[in-house]
């Protein structure tokens, strides 16, 4: 098959760099990954249903294993989440070095 004048990219510099090739593929591995981790904690949380005392500084409760499993895993995003995250002046750098390179 010949290619014709405006059927695609003719020169290297029209092509999609490899940052932009990845963005627009499907799932990545990370998400992948994560997906995995999902599904086996729903797995552990529901093979352990069974009630236990949870300890807490002050006082102490009843709860089922599956609660305090899920309970500890959202409160592990949570903490992730905002420790991973950037702060403002490191955005706000990062933002001015990507339209200073556009």
């Amino acid at each position: 098959m010949r290619r014709h004048e405006g059927d695609g990219p003719d020169r290297d510099d029209e092509r999609p760099s490899p940052g932009e090739a990845r963005r627009r593929s499907g799932i990545s591995v990370a998400q992948v990954l994560a997906a995995i981790a999902v599904i086996l904690l729903v797995i552990f949380a529901i093979a352990n249903f069974e009630p236990v005392t949870v300890n807490f500084l002050l006082f102490s409760t009843e709860a089922r294993v599956v609660t305090v499993i899920v309970l500890s895993a959202i409160l592990g995003f949570v903490i992730g989440y905002y420790v991973g995250r950037p702060r403002r002046a490191y955005r706000k750098l990062l933002r001015d070095f990507r339209q200073r390179k556009d």
